[in-house]
């Protein structure tokens, strides 16, 4: 069994894609330094926060989704190296009950719980925004982040970005040096500073790792954040729900379209969000420093300073039209790939819609589909794809089921016409000859 777990519990928006894209990256790496990074899928991670935090929408996982978080536990368990490093930012909202219950499935373990925190007025809008990408219709302007007493499921708000709060629900039972608040550089610093903070307070001396990774969570613009509002403001069936909303809004609609349209520009906030936002910050860093928890960074990172950009409630309605025909028009390019008929040579037949009988269907379906849900949510794409397409090939076998059935129909009504009604109101013996003949010849 390991010997420690370094629990990553948050806060959204705080890096904490781009520290899990080195983990993911350098996995076997580190590995071989005897660290384990937990979770060989991340959304079995995110099963797992969603069985820890007792979320309604457990209910909604299959029997083997539903041991997502048993199946970490053993793996922690088993693993012999040195440590183990698991990060999920929404276990940021897990209450004190429900931390304390999943930290005693790992009894024998040094746990460390690590914390990422951002400057609160910078992370106030980025929380808007994400709530944006699954179907928020209220405006930033008029936005409240949820607060300590929300509950578990508050996953985007000062219950889940405050370090003070976190860190009092899951290190209630350990001591300061095991806790670990890692600040976001400002401005200017080392593109790669994060990582190293993070590195330190997870003891990840592994020379050699991969830092230069991607990641797909970037920003909207005031006027592409507007514009995706008004959007949510008209969606309804059959795009709700966390998983069409993350498909549909934030991968294709957020991150594929607008965010490459838009120029740099930053989120403003208002007046009164950014004076929550400052005592907030205040609050935090005074408890923080009577703690003595580990920090790397500097805790006056994450004071509050006012964001110099838009609300997107100031962006004008010309601008909006000009983003909305850029978006539209893209949307019709995406939609043209994704149905456009290609030939086995890579090409393409202009003009030529995919529903010409010389594809099977089952076939035009999953190429096409795959074609457009290109970078969005691949598991849960692949896995609708391949019911798609075992569906259909049920319905092809009835088509074809039911196409033997009408010739067989066919074949008896030739057999009326052709036979009996010639015979009719002859002697019976004619008509058994004639059946007799018919059946010789044709069967």
């Amino acid at each position: 069994m390991t010997e420690r777990l370094y629990l990553h519990v948050g806060a959204p928006k705080s890096g904490t894609t781009y520290l899990q894209s080195v983990l993911r990256a350098n996995r076997e790496r580190l590995a071989d330094a005897g660290v384990l990074v937990v979770g060989d899928r991340h959304v079995e991670v995110v099963h797992a926060g969603l069985i820890i935090r007792e979320d309604p929408r457990v209910a909604n996982l299959s029997p083997d989704e539903a041991r997502s978080w048993q199946r970490l536990v053993d793996a922690i368990k088993a693993w012999q190296g040195r440590s183990a490093i698991l990060s999920y930012e929404l276990l940021a909202g897990a209450s004190a009950e429900q931390a304390r219950a999943a930290l005693a499935q790992l009894p024998g373990i040094e746990i460390h719980i690590v914390f990422t925190a951002r400057d609160f007025a910078r992370a106030l809008p980025s929380a808007w925004q994400e709530r944006l990408k699954f179907g928020l219709a209220r405006p930033l302007e008029k936005w409240v982040p949820k607060g300590e007493d929300d509950g578990p499921r508050a996953e985007w708000g000062w219950r889940t970005m405050d370090p003070s709060g976190v860190t009092e629900r899951w290190a209630a039972d350990l001591p300061p040096a095991q806790v670990h608040i890692v600040t976001v550089p400002r401005s200017g610093a080392a593109p790669d500073e994060l990582w190293q903070r993070f590195a330190r307070a997870c003891d990840l001396d592994v020379p050699g790792l991969d830092l230069a990774v991607t990641t797909a969570n970037e920003s909207l613009t005031p006027a592409s954040a507007e514009l995706l509002r008004r959007v949510n403001r008209r969606l309804g069936p059959p795009i709700t729900g966390n998983r069409e909303h993350a498909r549909w809004i934030r991968d294709l609609l957020a991150h594929q379209v607008l965010v490459p349209l838009g120029k740099k520009e930053g989120l403003g906030m208002t007046d009164e969000q950014f004076e929550q936002a400052v005592a907030r910050s205040d609050a935090a860093i005074e408890q923080l420093r009577t703690r003595g928890y580990d920090v790397q960074g500097d805790l006056e990172e994450i004071r509050a300073t006012r964001p110099t950009g838009r609300t997107p409630g100031e962006v004008g309605d010309a601008e909006l039209v000009r983003l909305a025909a850029q978006a539209i028009a893209d949307l019709l390019v995406r939609l043209r790939a994704a149905t456009i008929d290609r030939t086995t040579d890579g090409g393409s037949r202009r003009g030529t819609v995919a529903t010409e009988p010389d594809e099977p269907l089952r076939e035009r379906v999953k190429s096409g589909a795959r074609r457009a849900a290109e970078n969005t949510a691949a598991t849960y794409v692949n896995k609708r794809m391949d019911k798609m397409a075992e569906r259909i090939a049920e319905l092809e076998a009835e088509v074809q089921r039911g196409r033997v059935l009408q010739r067989r129909v066919a074949e008896l009504d030739d057999l009326v016409c052709e036979l009996l009604v010639p015979t009719a109101g002859q002697s019976d013996d004619i008509l058994v000859k004639a059946i007799k003949k018919y059946r010789k010849d044709s069967l």
